[in-house]
C-alpha cells in the first residue's frame, strides 16, 4: 500500500540536486520508504507541447519522499532550512498506482501539475469533485499508466491547493491521439479531450496552474 504522505521539494527556476543530495534529505524525516527524483532533460523534452505556466513558476524538477507518519512542524522548518527547494506536504491518494523498483526510471514522463482551485467554490467541493468523479474520467480520457492525486496539507512555496502526478507513454509525448488514448479515432479524440476540460474547469483555476513533463525515477 502506498505511504498516506508524500513531502514534494519542488524546484522552481533551477534544477533540483542530485540523487545522493535526494537521498541525503530523505533521512531527516521519519518513515520515508520511497524516494522519487524527477528533473527536466532531454527526455522529458519530447513532451514540452503539453508544458503549461500561466503563473510563471518554470518548474525544472522535484523531490518526492513518501512517508508513513505526518512530519512535525519542527521537523518541517529544520529541513527547509538544508534546501531552496519550494516544500509542500501532501495527502496522497493512489488511484492507479506507479510500479517502479528501486533504481529504475519510467520510460516516459511524469506529468507534473501544480494548482490552485477556483476561489468561488468551496473547499470541500473541490476535493469532492477533484477526488472523487474527476478521477475516472482523468483515467479513462488519457493514456496515463499511473495517477496521483495530492492534497496540500502544509507548504512553503508559491500556493498550491494540489498537485497531480501521471505518468504517460513516451509515444504520448508527441501524439495528441495517444495522450488522449483515442488512436484512429478522431471522434473519440475531440470527445475526451472536451470531457476532461469541462471536468477539470469544475474545481481547477486554469489561470493559476503549472503542468511540466519530466523524467521520474526512483532512487529507493
Amino acid at each position: 500500500m502506498p505511504a498516506p504522505y508524500r513531502l514534494h521539494l519542488v524546484y522552481f527556476g533551477e534544477p533540483p540536486g542530485n540523487e545522493s543530495a535526494a537521498l541525503t534529505l530523505a533521512t531527516t524525516l521519519r518513515g520515508c520508504t520511497s524516494v522519487f527524483l524527477a528533473k527536466l532533460d532531454a527526455h522529458s523534452a519530447k513532451a514540452a507541447r503539453w508544458s503549461r505556466d500561466p503563473l510563471n513558476l518554470a518548474p525544472q524538477g522535484r523531490i518526492a519522499l513518501d512517508l508513513t507518519e505526518r512530519p512535525s512542524a519542527t521537523e518541517l522548518d529544520e529541513l527547509s532550512k538544508q534546501t531552496d527547494a519550494a516544500l509542500y506536504l501532501s495527502e496522497t491518494h493512489w488511484p492507479l498506482p506507479l510500479h517502479l523498483n528501486p533504481g529504475a526510471a519510467h520510460p516516459g514522463t511524469l506529468q507534473w501539475c501544480g494548482f490552485r482551485k477556483r476561489k468561488e467554490i468551496e473547499y470541500e467541493t473541490y476535493i469532492k469533485q477533484w477526488l472523487e468523479s474527476h478521477t475516472s474520467i482523468a483515467i479513462d480520457t488519457q493514456s496515463t499508466d499511473s495517477y496521483s492525486q495530492h492534497r496540500v496539507l502544509w507548504q512553503r512555496g508559491p500556493a498550491l491547493d494540489g498537485i497531480a502526478e501521471e505518468t504517460f507513454p513516451l509515444n504520448a509525448s508527441q501524439s495528441e491521439a495517444e495522450f488522449f488514448n483515442a488512436v484512429g479515432e478522431p471522434d473519440k479524440l475531440k470527445r475526451h479531450i472536451e470531457t476532461l476540460v469541462a471536468s477539470s474547469i469544475r474545481f481547477i483555476d486554469l489561470g493559476a496552474m503549472s503542468v511540466i513533463h519530466l523524467t521520474e525515477k526512483r532512487l529507493r
